[in-house]
């Protein structure tokens, strides 16, 4: 069915008349009466039309399931679906803490459905509420009151319901705080005639000059609010007496709409010209209306008795907004269509999102955006958080307080058990849960969406990370001095570089959680850093002439060569260089250049303390036809003859290298032997090596200070 072709409120009414006639007499009859009371305010004083209308006779069919989503599309459209489920969202919100959130509590009513008139017709049925006030309990009186005051007063202000307004403010003011509320009552009953005396003699004169000018206007006096004069007694710390402005002059202008400002302005300078003004108290809001839509000319003048009176100029058409706010602009404008005016929606919608702080600021420019990445959510006491879309439970916890976050293992949302990573919806009510045992951990910064929550979880991270950095640094340093080797800044990045970590707190941490074997790094220290340190003496060395001769072909290289006879050199027995190796050349008193391999045992002492023996060698192609080098490798393996026979005969057999010697020790099932090779070069050793690993029982073989497993 065509929505535009339909009589909404006929066939809500309809359908409101269906659900009444199954339910309880009593209880038909109290919805019909506020139905009936509602109506009024929604079509008359907040100027909504045939949609809101419909809604209203809708809602209570709607919440209690008598009309199913599907049906409501299929009969209304998606507009009159979106009004509903709008209003049954914000029916049960806890409202307990809008004093304090106000202006949160207004960004979530307005996020839980983007239709403004769910606002409207909430803001309606709570007015409707509030002028019955009298025959409710006392709690209900008190809940209602709290309600007008936080959250529907600053509502209405914000759309220039200003009649609305004072109404909602005086109920609140009135059961929350009786004896003021009274006080202040009497006091304004007690100096009314006063008042009204004043007001006539400062109105005649000017009334007498407007009308010579041929201005035609009503002219009359004001008074102030009860919480208007009892919040400039609290601000100004003064008593009733002294406030000065109980009550404003208003001047209503009934002319046409093309000279208005010009007319307000050309009142001004009368009433200027008769009494004199104060130029700070100006407030033109005819130029620059507020977000609300109001528009009206303020100055303060002195009038007779040398009082400061406040006087309002403006036009009928402004006062009508002024007392009746976007529904009195629009109506005013005769421009109400079916869909009840997308401009004015849109008005009310900008009105409702600008800043409490406007009416100080540039009123026509304060206007906030409402994002719709926003989230509210409320804690077990009625507070409200603002949070991004997307938000999880950890977020949540964190907006808390850090260390509500740092234990958070679930919460409880809408009363239901969820995990940390569950994501939260728009009014939701969440509270956490904690343990003092929960730390937070890596994943959950994959977990949170807020950068708060992520700024507090790197945070205690990195001071966890700083922590285990410190223990892993204690037991590093205790175990090198153990050791017998130094503890110096050297030491510590010789590890980092050898295991290819990023820096010390990387080494430290990793050691605190075992991922690193110490014996490894014992092993490293004590047999491959001295090749590392006679690699960084040897690429400091320029030159060897004021040790050795050399041949032309070396530079600064000493050759070892067979065809050599100049240099005295010999292969040192201690390491038992091959060619191939990594070797350094150490100058001796009496047996001239010693040969040593760069890991060679001895290197450490070498090089601290004869560093200015050292020198640079490098082997020659014709090496290669050496007869052979002595080399001493490992072998451990099952302790099995038939293991040790393979051996051999691999050795002799099939790889035909000469043995020298082979010395056996037996142990727990397990030998060592240590054999002494003829091998031609390093590759040619490495071949021997891999070819022994293979055999079958073998466990680990390799040079006596290169162990292979």
């Amino acid at each position: 069915m065509n929505t535009q072709e339909v009589n909404l409120p006929d066939l809500a009414q309809e359908w409101l008349n269906n659900y009444l006639s199954v339910i309880p007499v009593s209880e038909a009859g109290q919805i019909r009466i506020k139905i009936a009371e509602l109506i009024p305010i929604i079509t008359i004083e907040l100027g909504l039309g045939d949609l809101s209308h419909a809604a209203c006779l809708l809602t209570a069919v709607y919440n209690c399931g008598s009309i199913s989503a599907n049906s409501i599309l299929e009969k209304f459209g998606p507009q009159m679906l979106n009004i509903l489920e709008g209003l049954k969202k914000i029916e049960n919100l806890n409202t307990s803490r809008t004093k304090i959130h106000a202006d949160k509590f207004i960004q979530l009513l307005l996020s839980i459905s983007d239709d403004v008139r769910v606002i409207l017709i909430k803001t309606g049925e709570r007015l409707q509420e509030i002028r019955s006030i009298e025959s409710k309990p006392d709690e209900v009186r008190l809940k209602l009151a709290h309600d007008a005051g936080d959250l529907f007063a600053p509502i209405a202000h914000r759309l220039g319901l200003y009649l609305i307004k004072n109404e909602f403010e005086e109920v609140s003011m009135k059961y929350l705080f009786p004896d003021i509320f009274r006080d202040v009552s009497r006091r304004l009953a007690e100096t009314r005639s006063n008042r009204d005396e004043y007001v006539a003699r400062f109105i005649n004169p000017l009334m007498r000059e407007l009308k010579l000018k041929g201005y035609q206007c009503d002219i009359k006096g004001r008074t102030k609010s009860i919480p208007s004069i009892w919040r400039k007694m609290v601000q100004q710390s003064v008593e009733f007496d002294e406030v000065y402005d109980l009550f404003a002059i208003r001047i209503v202008l009934k002319n046409d709409c093309e000279n208005e400002k010009a007319d307000c302005w050309q009142v001004y300078s009368i009433v200027t010209d008769l009494y004199q003004p104060n130029p700070n108290r100006l407030r033109d809001w005819i130029s620059s209306p507020k977000p609300n839509g109001y528009e009206s000319l303020h100055t303060t003048v002195i009038g007779p008795e040398g009082r400061w009176v406040e006087v309002q100029i403006r036009t009928q058409r402004m006062d009508a907004i002024a007392e009746k706010g976007h529904a009195a602009h629009w109506l005013y404008k005769e421009k109400k269509e079916t869909e009840e005016g997308v401009a004015w929606l849109s008005e009310i919608r900008d009105a409702l999102q600008a800043s409490a702080e406007s009416d100080i600021a540039d009123e026509s420019k304060a206007k906030t955006e409402l994002y719709s990445d926003q989230i509210y959510i409320f804690t077990p006491k009625g507070d409200l958080l603002k949070l991004s879309a997307g938000a999880t439970v950890l977020d949540f916890a964190f907006a808390v307080h850090s260390v509500v976050g740092y234990h958070c293992t679930g919460a409880r949302v809408n009363g239901q058990m969820v995990p940390i990573r569950h994501k939260l919806t728009n009014g939701d009510l969440v509270e956490v849960t904690t343990s003092t045992n929960q730390k937070p951990k890596t994943d959950w910064l994959t977990w949170v969406h807020s950068s708060k929550a992520k700024a507090r979880i790197k945070r205690f991270l990195k001071q966890a990370d700083y922590a285990d950095a410190d223990q892993g640094k204690e037991m590093l340093i205790r175990k090198l001095g153990q050791w017998r080797i130094k503890v110096d800044v050297s030491t510590i990045q010789r590890i980092v570089k050898w295991l290819n970590m990023k820096d010390a707190l990387e080494l430290y941490q990793q050691l605190s959680e075992n991922k690193i074997d110490l014996a490894s790094i014992r092993e490293y220290l004590k047999d491959k850093a001295p090749a590392e340190l006679i690699k960084e003496k040897l690429s400091t060395i320029k030159t060897v002439d004021s040790f050795v001769k050399t041949t032309s072909q070396a530079q600064d290289y000493l050759v070892i060569d067979d065809t050599l006879g100049n240099v005295d050199y010999k292969l040192s027995k201690c390491c038992n260089p091959i060619f191939g190796d990594e070797v350094y050349g150490f100058v001796t008193v009496k047996e001239g250049t010693k040969i040593h391999r760069v890991n060679c045992p001895n290197a450490h002492q070498m090089i601290e303390r004869y560093p200015y023996r050292i020198v640079k060698v490098r082997w020659t192609e014709s090496h290669g036809s050496n007869s052979g080098f002595t080399v001493n490798i490992k072998i451990s393996g099952k302790d099995n003859i038939l293991v040790v026979n393979e051996i051999s005969r691999l050795i002799a057999t099939d790889l035909k290298v000469s043995m020298r010697s082979m010395n056996l020790v037996s142990k727990d099932g397990i030998f060592e032997g240590t054999y002494t090779l003829i091998v031609q070069d390093r590759p040619h050793l490495e071949t021997v090596i891999k070819r022994i690993k293979k055999t079958k029982g073998v466990l680990s073989v390799g040079r006596t200070d290169e162990l292979i497993s």
